[in-house]
């Protein structure tokens, strides 16, 4: 952990030298404007660094409200440099190729103006940022036809949350939003799909006390993602099973709905082996399943998908991938994830991945939304 933390915090100061350098080497600003830049940008950094270091070695489980604002106020810093990056990387290579193929007068570029105006952009991407997460998850209504679809499950409504992030930066007012909505939808199942937990159970009794008030007739699933697992798992998941879920560890339920056969079936994220505990086991649901049956399968992580579909899962469930969150990692997932958010079908597999009922990190989505999910089973 040690190295890993060393690397971080080296990458981060490269960063900090490049960005520095960019902002007044080439500018027409003072040495006192300069001065103010740099100064600017090391607290910046310095927050973000300082948080980090601290945040792997502060594991109480104590509730300390400057902490949360604390990591709140250093996440947010954390996008407002993201988002400086990627503007000054922007300029850079727009430069760059201007110098090679048109030669047009650029020098305005990196005037003290247009660098005050690149300072400036962030806090506005910031603010829209967390308009978007203020307006609380969206609700995301699709129908997906099945020619196995047994009759009585025609028209089954199954409402998918995923990667909630319940945490210091997560308000309760944004729990109290999202089940409230997931309430008036009145779902025959619920499924959560990993990430819902991101801190100590004991520091969140009273989201878990709001997630309770859940109810659906054919009941509610969870499956535990990376995230679960760096919080006292064992704790978390007996919270979730105190609230009323179904917790699926390579385990599948079983729902008769008439003369019909619904398998819901859940595994554990990957992460699980780190910590000594069983990750995923698909010869383990393989021997739980009835071929007859409609097969409801819960992931966490997408890239699991092909060994769903070889037991035959008619649809699965998953998220983990934000859809990139915001800017410019909305538009540069795909590079890292196959099945980034959205629909996608594998043989005679639907996969469906969530991009995220709430947020990791600083409280904002730019290119993305807060997503609850609806989806109604039909036949066709």
């Amino acid at each position: 952990m040690g190295i890993f933390r060393a690397v971080i915090s080296s990458a981060i100061l490269v960063i900090f030298i490049y960005v520095a350098h960019q902002l007044t080497r080439f500018t027409d600003f003072t040495w006192l404007g300069q001065s103010m830049i740099v100064s600017f940008l090391i607290l910046l950094f310095s927050m973000v660094i300082g948080t980090f270091l601290f945040f792997f070695k502060e594991r109480s489980v104590e509730a300390n409200p400057w902490r949360d604002r604390l990591i709140n106020a250093s996440l947010t810093a954390m996008a407002y440099i993201n988002f400086l990056i990627t503007l000054v990387i922007l300029r850079d290579v727009f430069a760059f190729a201007d110098n090679i193929f048109t030669s047009l007068p650029i020098e305005g570029l990196y005037s003290s103006h247009a660098t005050t105006t690149l300072l400036s952009i962030p806090v506005l991407l910031l603010l829209i940022g967390n308009l978007v997460v203020q307006t609380g998850p969206i609700i995301k209504t699709l129908s997906l036809k099945f020619k196995n679809l047994p009759p009585e499950l025609e028209g089954l409504r199954i409402v998918h949350v995923t990667d909630l992030h319940i945490g210091a930066t997560m308000p309760l007012r944004f729990i109290r939003k999202l089940v409230s909505r997931m309430t008036d939808l009145k779902p025959d199942l619920v499924v959560f799909t990993g990430d819902i937990l991101d801190g100590f159970a004991a520091k969140h009794t009273a989201e878990f006390n709001i997630l309770r008030t859940l109810k659906a007739p054919h009941g509610i699933f969870y499956v535990p993602g990376n995230h679960e697992y760096y919080w006292d798992i064992h704790s978390g998941l007996q919270a979730f099973r105190d609230a009323g879920f179904h917790v699926l560890l390579n385990d599948t339920v079983n729902i008769k709905k008439g003369a019909s056969l619904l398998q819901v079936m859940g595994t554990p994220d990957p992460a699980a082996r780190a910590f000594d505990m069983e990750g995923p086991n698909f010869p383990r649901l393989k021997s739980q399943l009835i071929p007859e049956s409609f097969k409801l399968g819960l992931i966490h992580q997408p890239f699991l998908a092909p060994k769903a579909q070889e037991l035959g899962v008619d649809l699965l469930l998953a998220g983990h991938t934000h859809g990139g969150q915001f800017f410019p990692w909305n538009w540069l997932i795909v590079f890292f994830q196959k099945y980034s958010k959205g629909h996608y079908r594998l043989g005679n597999m639907q996969l469906y991945v969530n991009q995220g009922t709430g947020y990791w990190g600083p409280q904002l989505r730019l290119g993305t939304y807060c997503e609850l999910t609806e989806i109604v089973l039909r036949k066709g």
